[in-house]
């Protein structure tokens, strides 16, 4: 467990968080437009950690280097926007700020007396109890067969089984 900090550290630390919560929504705007993200060119395990420790303008003779292209857009983006969600929600909480019932009210449409999607606690840190109340959904979403018609599927499913049925009598036969 986390011993409880005083007032003033506990400032400090909601400062800190939203701060970097900031930086981080800038380096999502700039993965998100321009495609691009710094990282540190040295050890690989550094590497890839540094894409989200660097947050200053790299010098002129550093081994920070610039890497474009289409997976900035696809994968760091939406990754630099939810840090940044998280490090503005808890730096909200730790300075005395309500970060989390805004973010609840946020993700019910702005409709009040919802239960809560996300918890936050100085000690233990998030919870998502929306994620324990909607498993039954993600699971028929998941679980479920797409219904394709006749004409779409390649295969039919006679065709399907006694494919297998062949392919595993074949392999058996070797």
């Amino acid at each position: 467990m986390i011993p409880a900090m005083s007032t003033p550290v506990s400032i400090a630390v909601g400062i800190f968080l939203m701060v970097l919560g900031g930086s981080f929504f800038y380096k999502g705007c700039i993965a998100t437009v321009k495609g691009r993200v710094d990282y540190w060119a040295g050890f690989l395990p550094f590497t890839i950690l540094s894409i989200f420790c660097l947050h200053l303008p790299k010098s002129k003779n550093s081994l920070v280097k610039t890497s474009e292209g289409l997976w900035v857009h696809a994968v760091m983006s939406p990754l630099f926007f939810i840090c940044s969600l998280f490090c503005l929600v808890a730096g909200a909480e730790y300075a005395g700020l309500p970060g989390t019932q805004v973010l609840n009210i946020a993700l019910s449409g702005g409709k009040f007396g919802h239960p809560d999607s996300v918890v936050f606690n100085k000690r233990t840190g998030f919870r998502f109890p929306i994620i324990a109340r909607n498993a039954p959904t993600f699971s028929k979403i998941f679980n479920s067969q797409m219904g394709l018609s006749e004409k779409d599927q390649l295969l039919n499913q006679e065709t399907r089984s006694a494919g297998s049925y062949d392919a595993a009598q074949s392999s058996v036969s070797k």
